[in-house]
């Protein structure tokens, strides 16, 4: 029982926080709206460009090439052979 008020409870506060910010803002304003004015501004400077030299040393590569058990020559042939369409 404690638990289930407590829920409505928690329910009614965030629908209130919810509803209250939209109810202020549809509140008319008074008077004439703010009218800020700012003085002209010159911004000078130069765009930063990142700048990275790396250099990596050669490395020298070693491979060993894969042992086929069998030959797909035949296969490929035979698909060359063939009508596409």
């Amino acid at each position: 029982m404690l638990r289930r008020t407590l829920t409505r409870f928690g329910v009614a506060l965030v629908a209130f926080a919810l509803v209250s910010p939209m109810a202020l803002a549809a509140e008319p304003r008074k008077g004439p709206p703010k009218v800020i004015e700012l003085e002209t501004m010159v911004i000078e400077g130069k765009v930063a460009k990142p700048q990275v030299f790396y250099v990596l040393g050669r490395s020298r590569i070693q491979y060993n090439g894969i042992k086929l058990q069998r030959s797909f020559v035949d296969r490929i042939v035979e698909s060359a052979k063939r009508n596409p369409f």
